[in-house]
């Protein structure tokens, strides 16, 4: 009959195989720790593939909407009056007049580029309008663009159509100015073409009595039936 050897305590000493399942089960926990660091690192990977040809598809589209130095872009003026675009500041450097609303030139890039470096604030008010969508896209210009009331919006305004009211107020303060200018000369011109209902309700948003400017501006430039009419 065995007996445990004195000092052990009565312990019993650990077997070999129970060691070798001890060891076992750690190695087991290790593969398992092992595995999912290389699962981690694998997504790691993947989501980075998918980032990496994002980037590449980005950079892609980049080159599609390049444009060439001298190619030509249409511009539009959405101004009722004399706009002068300048590729230097102060008025210098190539100037392209634009005499009347909506009249549209085509500039060659290069000097394009160079307005939007010295009168950006022209186009971010709705001085004028670039018509090329490949243009607009490269120079990031599209929240602007997208704020600015395009040729035929306007024309809806002036004609007096249903939407008027709510295209005007969509308007920037320097777009909402230019059409007041706009409808004070129509009323020069003929008061008989201008929606009067229209006049009336935009004269009380933009607070500027449009009939009463027009009357002034139409005595300016017919002084002599203005005396005649203070005669009267």
């Amino acid at each position: 009959m065995a007996t445990a050897k004195a000092g052990d305590g009565g312990k019993k000493t650990p077997s070999k195989q129970t060691k070798g399942t001890t060891s076992q089960g750690l190695q087991d926990s290790a593969k398992k720790v092992k595995t999912a660091q290389e699962k981690y690192i694998e997504e790691l990977e993947i989501q980075n593939a998918i980032l990496q040809s994002k980037l590449e598809e980005d950079d892609y589209t980049e080159e599609e909407i390049s444009v060439s130095p001298t190619e030509y872009i249409k511009v539009m003026s959405l101004l009722p009056y004399r706009l002068n675009l300048c590729t230097k500041d102060k008025g210098q450097g190539n100037v392209y007049k634009f005499d009347k609303l909506f009249q549209t030139k085509r500039i060659i890039y290069s000097d394009l580029a160079g307005i939007l470096e010295s009168q950006r604030h022209f186009l971010e008010n709705g001085s004028f309008v670039i018509l090329n969508k490949k243009v607009i896209r490269l120079n990031g210009l599209e929240e602007y663009v997208d704020l600015v009331l395009s040729k035929e919006k306007i024309e809806e305004i002036l004609t007096g159509s249903s939407e008027g009211i709510a295209l005007y107020s969509s308007a920037n303060e320097s777009q909402q100015l230019m059409i007041v200018d706009m409808l004070i000369e129509k009323m020069v011109q003929d008061v008989n073409q201008v929606d009067l209902n229209l006049v009336d309700k935009i004269s009380r948003i933009s607070k500027i009595n449009i009939s009463e400017k027009a009357e002034d501006s139409r005595r300016l430039l017919n002084p002599t039936q203005a005396i005649e009419e203070m005669e009267d």
